[in-house]
């Protein structure tokens, strides 16, 4: 018996000295993570995750305090980067893009549920995939697809391509070799429902959100649609009417630079790299935090917190934006394949509520923002609405 809760005894030791090496001598001493300069951990258990998907000032401070390559601790304390370098950002995103894949860890539920569709793909599977997806989304399928939307709105009939018969009819014409199989073809359609689930109608939210609190903002919206379509029972713009509209764009792009769909991306290296000097090892796990970049002062000014979309009127501030500091959709080799699908979607939905009706704060009533899994408002979006007079 007391060899037994002897063996017990050693076993329990056993696991204490590993988890302690794992969570904390490891982490802290050993890494060779360790010689980059970041904050120190905030909990053994979460590290600093929650300050990264929440606190976006004090996000900001670690920038101004540690520079632009930080290291920073993620669930189980492990050690992980930081990186708003926009050059090792298009190295990560577009230059050596399969030299970094998605960490298998946190993708496994989603996996499970749309198996390895393109937003899952990694390496020459997904090289594949996008090559074959592509001509799906290039510009004229999405022209001609408002077209027929807004003809099937006119007859009362549901007609038009659906994006599973349109992935059918290409797929049809290409070799052998790169064809999909039947369980890619259904992995893209459960993935395009998981990844694009909420995302427009949560951006909408958050632009009717800022469009309330400042009612300026909201009449100047309002007076260019209105002069673009005088007749708001005729709204039916086309595609290259909505993408013409200079102050809608402007707002637009300023509620996903505020809050993109996605807050971070993750990325695991698969092998030894070196970031700014700093020796990064092979797996090590790698953060791109949009929010933060989004907001750094150093390309969108003194301003950077705040709702403002006729920034983007402003040569002096455009000049420092790239694909690699505004990232709503990612960028390179990875982004978001339906962007300009879910921009035009955004644009029309924005237009006809603006163009209709008139959004206003109720108040007493405090809008907050729920991080994860999606930026969203929360409890909900609370406003008072009204009709437009003519």
């Amino acid at each position: 018996m007391l060899d037994l809760i002897s063996l017990v005894g050693f076993f329990i030791l056993g696991i204490i000295g590993w988890a302690t090496y794992k969570i904390y001598i490891w982490p802290v001493y050993i890494t060779p993570l360790r010689k980059i300069p970041g904050p120190p951990s905030e909990s053994l258990f979460y590290g600093n995750f929650k300050t990264i998907m929440t606190e976006e000032r004090t996000c900001l401070k670690w920038v101004q305090k540690y520079g632009n390559i930080i290291k920073h601790h993620e669930i189980l304390n492990q050690p992980a980067l930081l990186i708003l370098d926009t050059k090792i950002i298009q190295d990560i995103l577009l230059n050596h893009v399969y030299d970094f894949i998605r960490p298998p860890y946190m993708l496994a539920d989603a996996i499970a549920i749309a198996g390895r569709g393109l937003v899952f793909a990694e390496g020459e599977n997904h090289k594949r995939q996008r090559k074959m997806m592509n001509p799906a989304f290039i510009h004229n399928n999405i022209k001609k697809l408002v077209e027929e939307k807004y003809k099937a709105a006119e007859s009362g009939e549901l007609k038009g391509k659906d994006l599973l018969s349109l992935l059918i009819n290409i797929n049809k014409t290409l070799p052998i070799e790169e064809k999909m199989t039947d369980n890619e073809l259904k992995y893209q359609i459960m993935t395009f429902l998981l990844a694009g689930h909420e995302t427009t109608s949560i951006t909408i939210s958050w632009a009717l959100y800022y469009l309330s609190k400042y009612p300026h903002m909201q009449d100047l919206l309002r007076e260019e649609l209105v002069k673009a379509f005088p007749d708001k029972s005729k709204f039916n713009p086309t595609f290259d009417e909505i993408n013409s509209l200079e102050y809608l764009n402007c707002v637009v792009k300023e509620t996903l630079r505020l809050n993109p769909p996605v807050l971070v991306t993750s990325r695991l290296s698969t092998k030894d790299e070196v970031f700014g000097g700093y020796h990064v090892p092979k797996n090590t796990v790698i953060m791109i935090p949009f929010s933060i970049l989004h907001r750094l002062p150093e390309i969108w000014g003194p301003t950077a917190a705040e709702f403002d979309p006729k920034r983007w009127l402003d040569p002096s501030l455009i000049k420092n934006v790239t694909n690699f500091n505004y990232l709503p959709f990612l960028a390179g080799t990875r982004a978001c394949i339906g962007n300009k699908v879910a921009l035009t979607e955004f644009k029309i939905l924005l237009s006809m509520l603006i163009r209709n009706f008139v959004f206003k704060p109720i108040e007493g009533f405090n809008i907050k923002r729920r991080f994860i899994p999606l930026d969203k408002p929360d409890p909900y979006l609370g406003l008072s609405v009204s009709k437009v007079e003519n």
